[in-house]
């Protein structure tokens, strides 16, 4: 058997018979341990040494503090006490437990080996060129809801490579948005329809049935915003529906016109289309930031002339620096 003390501050009401019951030791114990002259004369907030005697016990699967009380015979509370443990008072198979008054400890089986250690969470990740939300999301197991809340992103859409994100731990499987058609039904439907009507675009009634109205509903939603006019609810669809991607505004400049893909960058938009960032960035003046492009948005890729005018210029400038130099 093993000898453990343990420090108790007297609570209101509290006797040293009452200590002594409560940790399974004798009163003759506390009172030689904690030099006590009168037994009486404890008091609230005092702090006693009881020295308890008994042995440990390995809790094997389907034990129960009323088990292990019961087969040791000593009181479960008995067991709280000297184990510390807090309400509901769970134990878990392989946890050492002190029981004190236990004389006989039976030979335990040997400890199962430890489960493979999981990654941390939560943890951190740095944004690599071409993530986006939705994909970062997938990647880690973990809903958008819980990524964008746990990183307080107010635009979803305008993360950038480089940028430290929090992964938080996954509390529910990440959701996964299925692609609906005309014909489909079910509650992802009413979500689709839910969110059409919040943003103005009537699919008739919320009843998670994908008919003709909700196609047309559809058709006009991707029309206002530069996506490709398919009645089909894609992943690029979802996209939009999801991080509020905003209307397609006022006439754009003449050239191509490119809707952002999941993925993309500036720098694979040029590659693709023979191009470089620096003329993509003179043909759309309203973009600030090259690295802060979202799913859905529409971009001018300037054709050969606005190149060659945007080279001119460039070529202008140089030579006139180069006047300045030598002046």
């Amino acid at each position: 058997m093993a000898t453990l003390e343990f420090t108790y501050a007297v609570q209101p009401g509290d006797t040293v018979f009452s200590i002594a019951k409560n940790f399974n030791t004798s009163v003759g114990a506390i009172i030689t341990r904690n030099n006590i002259i009168n037994p009486s004369l404890i008091y609230p907030g005092q702090r006693l040494i009881i020295p308890v005697q008994g042995s440990y016990y390995t809790v094997q699967p389907g034990d129960t503090l009323y088990l292990i009380a019961q087969k040791f015979n000593v009181p479960y509370e008995a067991i709280i006490y000297t184990n510390n443990l807090t309400y509901p008072y769970t134990i878990y198979p392989a946890q050492k437990l002190f029981i004190p008054g236990a004389k006989i400890i039976a030979p335990q089986p040997p400890l199962p080996s430890p489960p493979p250690a999981q990654k941390p969470c939560p943890t951190y990740y740095t944004v690599q060129p071409g993530d986006t939300i939705w994909t970062i999301a997938q990647k880690f197991g973990v809903s958008l809801e819980e990524l964008i809340k746990a990183n307080y992103l107010i635009n979803p859409n305008m993360i950038y490579p480089g940028q430290t994100l929090i992964i938080p731990c996954p509390t529910s499987p990440p959701i996964e948005y299925p692609t609906l058609k005309i014909g489909d039904k079910g509650p992802f439907v009413v979500n689709l329809q839910a969110r059409l009507k919040s943003l103005g675009f009537d699919p008739g009634p919320i009843d998670g049935i994908f008919g003709r109205k909700t196609e047309e509903t559809v058709k006009a939603y991707q029309q206002s915003r530069g996506l490709p006019v398919t009645g089909i609810v894609d992943n690029v669809t979802w996209n939009a529906l999801l991080f509020g991607t905003p209307p397609v505004t006022t006439p754009t400049p003449s050239g191509k016109v490119y809707i952002v893909k999941p993925g993309d960058t500036l720098w694979n938009i040029a590659k693709t289309f023979n191009t470089t960032v620096d003329a993509i960035l003179k043909a759309n003046p309203d973009i600030k930031d090259p690295n802060l492009i979202y799913p859905g948005q529409r971009i001018i890729i300037p054709t050969s002339s606005q190149e060659v005018t945007y080279n001119q210029e460039v070529q202008e400038i140089n030579t006139e620096q180069e006047e300045s130099k030598k002046e």
